[in-house]
């Protein structure tokens, strides 16, 4: 109805506006005008009070305001500066071509309308710029310059160049163009001047001179208009070289990013060259007595002769000096840094390039927050001994056992209890269950109508009835049950919770990852809240959230912006129902700080009983000085100093430019699920770019000391960033300008087998205790191994617990001592005998083996690799934990459990039989050796006899003997004759 309604006012307006127009009558005319106007001025409230509504349900009218304000301010300054420059520009033209001259300014406005509407946060970037507090070598300038007032330039310079382009086109149409009043009137004149026959067809009205007369002045207009139209191109092209001098210090044309020998010593002069002759071209076309010269030296005896400008002296003046301007620009930035490069710089590239060097490397690890980087040497000349097992109690006993891939598929059938139910993905943090400092991991049960029956989805289900998920699973990341399942602290609807420290008295999901879809609350139809058995239990909304739809106009204004007409005549909304739009908590966020980039994996919080989810937010930039750019395609880096291509999995990096060269992880956006209050906490408080949207969104962004403890004890670092800063670290790990130049120590992420295929190991979350330090701590890591290599050369670490936030921490290995990555232990698996022919084994079984992620874990002076390995059956959707394998140095145990795994490390060189592991409550597993092996080998071979000669029943007992061989226990196979 909205859009009918819409189109049928525009159409009457249109038609009345245009009928009037056409017929000479203003009563018809301008009730048009004003139809239209009002049309369109009425639906544009409609969004705009929707809009405010919802920035007031949040709190943020004020950040709404200046948007709105700054938006409008700049759109307003854009359309004047366009139009201006156009106007002043072609004001020669007032008489020749007064139409085309308003169309080309009003064209000109629209242009400058759309730049100013865009560039508002370029604008109040430039209006409340800071000092960044690092001043670059080349020019002296503060980076603050580059951040905030070099791009609002930039966007000037764009916008002046195309003002200028349309006056030129606008000058060149009129003097050149066929309907012009010059061209007409120089017809006329020329026919006034041809004889008798010429002159039949000419106007005989006008008399010859006063013609002759106009058509002249007619023509001397349009060549001024034409001289000052490429006058002021001129002067847009000069601001663009002298934006280019500072430009060079994101130049890649060298050995260095940033200005290398060439760049300082030959195109910056070049440069300045160019913008000079630039200036003075455009000086020479607006001065007349220099523009004349130019015509009568360029336009020929005959021109000489006649003494009067004309449109061959003016075009060859124009193309004269932009020949000159091309063969400068081409001799300047093209063939002498070509030159310079190839005879002075290629042959002494070191020696010219070390201080430029030094520059890159020093400005790209600040762009990276990597000068912050701790670097410390780690000499893997350890082994694990029960002394060092007892003193690590806390971080072994945290050892990530579940890979978060697995255990997603495992409480998809086991916690989504019904099908309108999804748990959106499995993240990874920890709690004080107890007296214990727990890791685990944890994933929201969100509602997603989409997968009831088609016949299910109607309007009332999706918007009145099915409005939020409920609660959360949640489990330790190394328990396990005897059947190789996860421990469930949290799990069922409503929450059943083991500890009280994760006891949920809002379990209710409003908010989340899969929210894609407006809801309204509190009105006559039943809100689902959760099943409960063959019955279903309703709730009725306690919140704030939302906006309240009391009254007929708020319906109109939401029936437009999200409901169409059902929403409007629903008879289910009430005066207290409360509409939920924007429940997507990354677009809640973007859209109160659309200046952020944010991280592509919220995670969930249990605090107070109330689920909220943190999202991290970045701060970019692709105009740090003398910083190396990354490139992204799609969000997903598409080149990397290892030059490896591609991401990790899971991982969504925050980039949306195509360079990048400066990020931080400024805010710590937090939204509560239940009500959708958000608040954001800025955590790099140096960074100069939050610092400047401080000043704009005083009440938006908070202090870090605001954020509540409890939810403080959550923060994370993301594996986002320390993916990004890993990439840029595996080069600029080297600090000296000759090993960088020869690129002798390059590193590249470690790589892994997982889930049947080799990729790069992904940033991971584990408990570690630092060396010195008296307690375990939550971080997340990197490892890398040297280019071309499997061995592992060092990794880096970013702290996540609240005293030691944000630090980053790089442990080297000595490069002439041999250190297993984490490729090589499982190139160690597939190499055991007893282990691989076990794997194999189980692959034949109608089971699949499911590799699970390397871990290496730094403990005291040594490292111990850890690969959970997980069996999932075919008629099963879920895979079970079934093995663990450690390895420290060259030693390897396996076992059913990390605890029985581990046991077999401490033996003086054999594999001990193994222990029980982590699982309570379960049965001790032997440890398959050997004999274990030969007896599943036997079980197996008279399966697959049996089943040949089709003694099924027979066959069918020795599989049921081979699994119970399998699960440590069985009996042995029976001597079967030979047929």
């Amino acid at each position: 109805m909205y859009i009918a309604l819409l189109f049928t006012l525009l159409a009457l307006g249109a038609t009345l506006l245009l009928r009037g127009l056409s017929r000479g009558r203003r009563q018809i005319a301008v009730p048009g005008a004003l139809l239209l106007a009002g049309t369109l001025a009425f639906y544009a409230f409609l969004s705009f009070w929707g809009e405010l509504l919802w920035f007031e349900e949040l709190g943020q009218a004020r950040r709404f305001w200046v948007v709105l304000f700054a938006a409008s301010g700049t759109a307003a300054a854009g359309a004047v500066a366009a139009g201006s420059v156009v106007w002043l520009v072609t004001r020669p033209l007032r008489r020749a071509a007064p139409r085309a001259r308003r169309a080309g300014v009003a064209f000109a406005a629209a242009l400058g309308l759309l730049w100013g509407g865009a560039a508002w946060d370029l604008a109040l970037q430039w209006l409340y710029a800071v000092d960044a507090g690092v001043r670059e070598p080349v020019f002296g300038l503060d980076a603050g310059f580059y951040l905030f007032s070099l791009p609002f330039y930039d966007a000037l310079y764009g916008l002046a160049l195309v003002s200028a382009a349309v006056a030129l086109a606008l000058a060149s149409w009129v003097a050149f163009g066929n309907f012009s009043l010059v061209s007409r009137l120089r017809r006329s004149a020329t026919l006034m001047a041809a004889g008798p026959r010429e002159r039949a067809d000419a106007p005989a009205s006008a008399p010859r001179t006063a013609r002759k007369t106009r058509a002249l002045e007619a023509e001397a207009e349009g060549q001024r208009g034409l001289y000052a139209a490429a006058a002021a191109f001129a002067l847009a092209l000069c601001f663009g070289r002298v934006l280019s001098m500072y430009h060079l210090l994101y130049s890649s044309a060298g050995v260095v990013r940033g200005p290398g020998w060439t760049d300082a010593h030959v195109r910056l002069p070049a440069n300045v060259v160019l913008a000079a002759a630039l200036a003075l071209a455009a000086l020479a076309l607006l001065v007349p007595g220099t523009r004349r010269a130019l015509e009568s030296r360029l336009g020929g005896p005959r021109r000489r002769e006649a003494g009067a400008s004309g449109g061959p002296g003016a075009t060859s003046a124009i193309g004269a000096l932009a020949l000159g301007i091309t063969a400068l620009w081409a001799l300047g930035l093209v063939a002498l840094p070509a030159l310079f490069q190839w005879l002075r710089v290629t042959p002494n590239e070191l020696a010219l390039e070390r201080p430029y060097l030094e520059h890159s490397i020093a400005f790209t690890r600040r762009g990276f927050a990597l000068d912050r980087v701790e670097s410390r040497q780690f000499d893997p000349k350890g082994r694990v001994t029960e002394e060092l097992v007892e003193r690590s109690e806390h971080v072994l006993s945290e050892v990530r056992l579940w890979d978060p891939q697995a255990l997603d598929q495992v409480l998809e059938q086991f916690q989504e209890i019904r099908l309108y139910y999804e748990l959106t993905g499995v993240d990874i943090d920890r709690y004080q269950l107890g007296p214990n400092y727990r890791q685990v991991m944890i994933a929201p049960r969100e509602m997603e109508p989409r997968n009831l029956p088609a016949e299910s989805q109607t309007f009332v289900n999706r918007h009145f009835k099915y409005t939020h998920g409920y609660g959360v699973a949640m489990a330790p990341v190394s328990d396990f049950t005897p059947d190789g399942l996860p421990m469930l602290v949290v799990r069922d609807m409503p929450p059943v919770s083991e500890h009280p420290a994760v006891v949920m008295t809002r379990p209710e999901i409003y908010y989340g990852e899969r929210a894609d879809h407006y809801v309204v609350v509190n009105s006559r139809a039943a809100e689902f809240d959760y099943p409960s058995g063959a019955e279903n239990v309703y709730a009725r909304y306690a919140g704030a959230g939302g906006v309240e739809l009391r009254g007929f106009f708020r319906k109109l204004v939401y029936g437009w912006k999200l409901g169409g007409t059902r929403l409007l005549f629903s008879d289910y909304p009430t005066d207290e129902s409360r509409i939920m739009f924007r429940r997507n908590v990354r677009e809640r966020v973007a859209t109160l700080a659309p200046f952020l980039e944010l991280d592509g994996d919220p995670y969930v919080v249990l605090v107070g009983g109330r689920l909220k989810w943190v999202i991290d937010a970045y701060t970019t930039s692709n105009y740090y000085p003398y910083s190396e750019p990354f490139f992204d395609r799609e969000g997903v880096p598409s080149q990397s100093p290892e030059g490896a291509p591609g991401r990790p999995p899971g991982l969504a990096v925050p980039v949306r430019r195509p360079r990048l060269n400066y990020v931080r992880n400024a805010v710590k956006a937090v939204v509560d699920a239940y009500d959708g209050s958000a608040a954001l906490y800025v955590y790099e408080p140096d960074d100069p770019i939050i610092r400047v949207w401080s000043r704009v969104f005083p009440e938006l962004l908070r202090p870090k000391s605001e954020m509540p403890a409890e939810l403080r004890a959550h923060v994370r670092y993301p594996e986002e960033m320390l993916h990004l800063q890993g990439l840029v670290y595996a080069k600029y790990h080297m600090t000296d300008p000759e090993v960088f130049y020869n690129q002798e120590d390059l590193w590249v992420r470690a790589t892994e087998k997982h889930y049947g295929d080799v990729k790069p190991v992904a940033p991971y979350y584990v408990m570690w205790q630092p060396p010195g330090s008296g307690r375990a701590e939550f971080v997340t890591m990197q490892p890398y191994t040297p280019k071309n290599r499997q061995v592992l050369i060092g990794w880096l670490a970013g702290m996540c617990d609240p005293d030691n936030y944000g630090r980053l921490l790089a442990y080297r290995f000595p490069k002439d001592k041999w250190v297993l990555g984490p490729q090589q232990v499982d190139t160690k698996i597939d190499q055991d005998a007893e282990l691989s022919g076990q794997l194999t084994l189980w692959n034949q079984l109608g089971k699949r083996v499911i590799r699970g992620n390397v871990l290496a874990i730094p403990i005291d002076e040594t490292i111990l690799y850890v690969e959970p390995i997980y069996l999932q059956a075919e008629t099963a959707a879920y895979p079970e934990l079934r093995m663990v394998v450690v390895m420290n140095g060259e030693a390897m145990s396996f076992a059913p459990s990390f605890r029985g795994a581990l046991e077999g490390l401490l033996g003086p060189g054999e594999r001990r039989p193994a222990g029980e592991g982590r699982a309570e409550g379960g049965a001790p597993r032997a440890e398959p050796g050997p004999q274990t092996f030969e007896r599943a080998q036997r079980h197996f071979d008279a399966y697959v006899r049996l089943t040949g000669e089709g003694r099924f029943a027979e066959a069918a007992a020795e599989l049921e003997g081979l699994g119970e061989v399998l699960a440590g226990r069985g009996r042995e196979p029976r001597d079967l004759p030979n047929r």
